[in-house]
């Protein structure tokens, strides 16, 4: 077992190896914008000090230059309003560093994910969707009160999630592509903010709702009332709880903004998408909130109704497009009435980061130093200021977004060392243009006199801040080609030298040239290299200490695996030459095609219709070389009798069924917005009740799902079935019992959660129970995992003779009848003192280890159909079966081609490896997935946590990602099956290893064995079944760990014994599951490699961030729980190996 430990050690490194290029590549491709620390700060309109007009004789001076700070020195004069008017408007430079008096005080009602369709009315309309006129206070009150009233389109910068949308109507800044990540962890914003600005001027702030405010202000509040967000399942929580505290904290006079975040609509968006009933009533409750508000409202005070972002016909969110980016903005003042459109140009339409100068020139503060919005002067009320004119204090408010937004323009685009975010050549020509146009702007600022001219002026301004605005939007982000560079190396060096190493080293090789050794010397080796790049990291001119530790250590484990090349590469260059290089040309080129995916954004977007189609050439092709080879798989007469019993034609109809399951799942792909002609199974047509054009809605409550379930109940069923003929679940033991009641019961309570988690919230059933039934198949998995640790092995064992008789139902329907038989021939071929002896009979020896695996992955099904819903358990369940079906044909031609190795029957072929991989990334689609940010399904998070949510974000992370990548995960932990598969499937149906015409062959010797059930005989007898002959096969095994020596003997293997073949060959057997386990790492590098080759080809490409980034992420993120699933299967191998051969050596004990 310590070989196999250093296996595992081998594992764990190559896997850590390729994560270390992702990472650093992410580091490089994906940076975040620095963020400024610099603060933008004033002083107060009534502490302005007028300069000397040389007329009434009075001295002042004013100091602004490094913080806007004005000092009286002397006068001689009170300065009166008019003075200080006249005093500005001679230099309204110095209007910079003003703050005037506030507007208004400001609710902020926040309706998280407000589309703007939302708060449209149109009373002709008779037939409403559920979103439709549910907010009639808005259009009555700009019929009644127009000048005091606004709607506007309120437009989002992507990615449209809350956190990122927060610190945009905050911050003034756009978002950055990365920042999506935190969503599950909003980390505290440290740059320059509205809030914060409030805070310095000592002003009061109220919050209330969603507790992501909180957690990027803390401490920020005077009052604040969060409640955790992540909850989609509950729709009024929060919202009720607003309701309750918001009236009194109107009434309270000491608040100067009130922020209520509600979260209703936006989680019965994520629930049941917009078309849904709920829908409509959370609207009209939000209707009802702003009713009242304006009601409660007192003079001098302004609302503000917006939402953060939209959502998609399925109440998703996150991408760019039109339903998402754009939400609605609704002003109404109090008193008095707000300036006219003219001031913008009539404008309808506003981007959410225009709202901070807008609010931070109403409440009187100074606008944040990061800001890149523009004020919008419609929602402003039209308060005056001493003599200033209407146009002249938009003017001056105007200059002050300007000179902030040009301030932090030449702040940032100044160089420093440590700055990566900002690519210097787009830079040094983005300050060419935009410094010159603002020094024209800056001498036309104080020659505005008229209305007319203020227009003009407006116009230019607004087009230079729009001009920076979208040259930050082109070049904010800047690659860093060091951290990519070496991303990139390192994933290609890894993968190449895993080609080298292990694809050209047999089994055994690789059993000996891993050794505890090596690997130790590998820790040791990486350990002082990391170290070496920590202290030295600055001297290499390396960016972080992290990527020095990370750089150095891939460095070293990429020298040590090229020096093991190196030590053996004799047998490495012999492998290599063995080869038969026109040898599946056809599954090569396949690979290619599908890493080319990655290369091409109309590939990536159709990517799970060539997947479908690769698919479907594996089978034809599998099916086509079975063909070539002849015998019983060619053709047959057509006759009935002689169709019936061929073995081509059964292998035939199993393709067909597989390529009709592949096809059948393309009904359960989702839809993304690039894909023209295609209609997602999760939204449906029209209604007769609902009839707007255009108009599609998520599955209602009313549709349940009884095609998923029936479908995970024949898969359940046949699971029992085929453990049950197998031998596995005879017994009573705990592990038996579990494997042959506990997915039942699972699938039983799933099926049921599918039902009653669709009632709507109004439903009688309390979410207790609801949750209970998850609870089930959660515990049910973990009691699953500790039988696995303790007893792993589902095997019965009845002690009768020391004789070990392998005991399968096989065609059989009783399995007496095969005990009496295998007994009698015992008995007819032993002396009569071995019969005296008692003989144990084990049931299920021959899928020892299949079974163990089998029974975990259909616990493993249940419970990710549990999180999948009912939308994605159609396509897990499709997908498992092909995988099934293809094992099934891939086994039968692994055999076949192996005639004389047993070495070429135990190792899975490239095809079948290949396959095995492009079943995960398929299942990713077929689980109604996309990689796109809107279609993420947050759904899973909640799954038996919506009674009572404990707010664990790490939980919440591990359910969607067990969602999003379920079938990565299962066939990843599944993957020893692939070695298995053609034994336990000529275990089960020896017939199919008959050839009518063959003559056993006479073994000559036994290797590799290890003593104890069938191979205790020195010889092996022929075994007849139905007139037919097994074939004895020859191997060739290395016998130096038995007697020190390179010599080599044949060992013969009855393939009917099913998997005690592996067991009797123990060496071979773990290396082979090893290679296997790391050509699966490297072919699932060797896409990743890809995908980060793409992006970086495309760096600058148009649809960069919209199409391949995100691929990247996907595949990123499929890489690491490949990875984990292979290495979590190899460990449960290791575990169940153990077991076999503990209950074996006391099987031998007791003979």
């Amino acid at each position: 077992m310590a070989k196999s430990r250093n296996f595992v050690f081998v594992l764990v490194w190559l896997s850590l190896l390729i994560s270390a290029g992702i990472h650093l590549f992410s580091k490089g491709f994906l940076l975040t914008r620095v963020a400024q620390t610099n603060v933008s700060s004033c002083i107060n309109y009534d502490q302005y000090r007028c300069e000397s007009d040389g007329k009434n004789g009075s001295t002042q001076k004013v100091i602004s230059a490094a913080y806007y700070y004005c000092v009286l020195v002397t006068w001689f004069n009170e300065c009166n309003g008019a003075d200080k008017v006249s005093s500005i408007l001679r230099d309204i430079d110095v209007a910079a560093g003003i703050c005037f008096p506030p507007k208004a005080r400001v609710i902020l009602l926040v309706i998280d994910a407000l589309r703007y369709d939302f708060g449209l009315y149109n009373p002709d309309n008779a037939h409403p969707a559920p979103y439709e006129n549910n907010l009639p206070i808005l259009s009555e009150l700009l019929r009644k009160q127009p000048d005091h009233s606004r709607r506007l389109k309120f437009v989002a910068d992507p990615p449209t999630t809350t956190m990122q949308r927060l610190k945009g109507i905050t911050t003034g800044s756009l978002p950055t592509f990365i920042d999506i990540g935190s969503n599950f962890a909003s980390p505290e914003i440290n740059e320059d903010n509205l809030i914060d600005q409030l805070v310095r001027a000592n002003r009061t702030t109220v919050f209330l709702g969603d507790g992501t405010w909180t957690e990027l202000f803390p401490n920020r509040f005077t009052r604040e009332y969060p409640h955790p967000s992540f909850n989609i399942y509950d729709l009024d929580t929060v919202d009720s709880a607003i309701e309750k505290q918001l009236p009194r904290e109107m009434a309270r006079n000491d608040w100067d903004l009130i922020v209520a975040h509600f979260l209703g609509v936006d989680h019965c968006g994520h629930r049941y998408g917009p078309g849904h009933d709920e829908m409509r009533r959370k609207l009209r409750e939000m209707n009802e909130v702003i009713r009242n508000v304006t009601e409660r409202m007192t003079d001098g005070t302004t609302l503000l109704v917006i939402g953060d972002h939209g959502m998609t016909k399925t109440g998703d969110h996150g991408g760019e497009t039109e339903d998402e980016v754009e939400s609605l903005l609704f002003a109404y003042s109090k008193g008095s009435p707000l300036l006219t459109r003219g001031y913008d140009g009539n404008a309808d339409t506003m981007q959410q980061i225009d709202l901070v100068p807008t609010l931070a020139t109403m409440l009187g503060v100074p606008v944040p130093y990061s800001n890149l919005g523009q004020i919008m002067f419609q929602l402003l009320p039209d308060v005056r200021v001493d003599t200033f004119l209407r146009y002249q204090l938009a003017l001056v408010h105007l200059w002050q977004n300007a000179r902030q937004v040009q301030n932090y323009f030449q702040q940032y685009g100044e160089p420093r060392p440590s700055d990566a975010s900002v690519d210097p050549e787009q830079e040094q020509e983005l300050d060419d243009d935009e410094e010159n146009m603002f020094l024209m702007l800056t001498q036309r600022v104080n020659s505005v006199y008229t209305e007319a001219a203020f227009q003009s002026f407006s116009g230019d301004l607004r087009h230079y801040l729009k001009g920076i605005l979208e040259g930050y939007r082109r070049v904010w982000v800047k690659f860093d080609p060091q951290l990519i560079s070496h991303g990139l190396l390192i994933t290609f060096l890894g993968c190449f030298a895993m080609a080298i190493l292990i694809v050209n080293s047999s089994p055994h090789q690789l059993a000996t040239m891993f050794t505890e050794g090596t690997t130790s010397y590998a820790f040791l080796l990486v350990f002082f290299a990391a170290q070496t790049g920590y202290a030295f990291h600055e001297v290499f001119g390396l960016s972080s200490a992290q990527h020095g530790v990370i750089l150095f250590g891939s460095i070293a484990s990429i020298a040590l695996l090229a020096l093991l090349a190196m030590r053996h590469w004799v047998a490495i260059t012999e492998n290599m030459a063995s080869w038969k290089r026109s040898a599946n040309v056809l599954t090569r080129a396949s690979f290619v095609f599908t890493t080319c995916v990655f290369f091409a954004n109309s590939f990536i977007v159709q990517e799970q219709k060539i997947l479908s189609y690769v698919l479907m050439g594996f089978f034809l092709t599998t099916l086509y070389k079975l063909h070539r080879l002849g015998g019983r798989f060619a053709f047959p007469r057509l006759r009935w009798i002689a169709l019936k019993k061929s073995t081509l034609v059964k292998l035939v109809a199993l393709t067909l069924f597989a390529l009709v399951l592949i096809r059948v799942s393309g009904g359960y792909f989702r839809c993304r917005e690039e894909q023209a002609n295609c209609t997602d199974h999760l939204v449906k047509a029209p209604s007769a009740t609902s009839p707007t054009e255009g108009q599609r809605k998520r599955t209602t409550d009313s549709d349940i799902d009884v095609v998923p379930c029936v479908a995970l109940v024949l898969y359940i069923v046949c699971t029992r079935l085929y453990l049950r003929a197998c031998g596995n679940l005879t017994g009573t033991c705990v592990n038996v019992l579990l494997a042959r009641y506990g997915p039942i019961v699972a699938v039983v309570c799933t099926c049921a959660h599918f039902t009653v988690s669709k009632a709507s919230v109004q439903s009688a059933i309390p979410q207790l129970h609801v949750d209970a039934l998850a609870w089930i198949v959660y515990g049910l998995l973990l009691i699953q995992i500790g039988v696995l640790i303790g007893t792993p092995l589902l095997l019965y064992v009845l002690p009768k003779r020391t004789d070990v008789l392998n005991v399968l139902y096989g065609e059989r329907s009783n399995f007496a009848p095969e005990i009496y038989r295998q007994l009698k021939e015992n008995y007819r071929g032993r002396s009569s003192e071995e019969s005296a002896a008692d003989i144990p009979i084990v049931c299920g020896l021959g899928t020892v280890y299949s079974s163990v695996f089998i029974s975990t992955g259909a616990m493993l099904t249940v419970m990710l159909a549990l999180l999948l819903g009912s939308h994605g358990t159609m396509g897990l369940i499709l997908v498992n079966s092909v995988a099934i079906a293809y094992g099934i044909i891939a086994s039968i031609l692994q055999y076949e081609q192996s005639s004389t190795s047993l070495t070429g029957c135990i190792q899975p072929s490239f095809p079948t490896l290949l396959t095995w991989v492009i079943l995960q990334q398929y299942g990713f689609f077929a689980t109604a997935h996309q990689p796109t940010l809107s279609q993420i399904d947050w759904n899973a998070a909640f799954v038996g946590r919506t009674y009572h949510f404990d707010g664990s974000n790490i939980l919440s992370g591990l359910l969607v990602l067990l969602n999003t990548f379920s079938v990565t995960f299962l066939l990843s932990v599944l993957f020893p099956l692939l070695v298995f598969v053609p034994f336990c499937l000529y275990a089960m149906w020896p017939t199919l290893a008959q050839r009518p015409t063959t003559t056993p062959k006479t073994p000559t010797g036994r290797g590799g064995s290890k003593g104890g059930e069938t191979s205790s005989n020195n010889t092996m007898r022929k075994i007849t079944s139905d007139g037919g002959s097994v074939e004895y096969r020859s191997v060739t095994v290395n016998k130096a760990e038995e007697t020190g020596e390179g010599e080599t003997a044949l060992a013969d293997f009855d393939i009917t014994k099913g998997e005690l073949n592996l067991y009797e060959n123990e060496k071979l057997f773990l290396g082979t599951v090893f290679k296997t386990a790391c050509q699966l790492i490297l072919l699932q590098s060797l896409r990743i490699f890809c995908a980060m080759f793409a992006c970086t080809l495309h760096c600058r490409h148009l649809m960069v961030w919209k199409i391949f980034a995100p691929r990247f992420i996907y595949e990123g993120i499929a890489s690491y729980v490949m990875f984990v699933g292979v290495i979590l299967g190899f460990l449960l191998l290791l575990r169940v190996h153990r077991a076999v051969n503990t209950l074996i050596t006391a099987i031998n004990k007791r003979r």
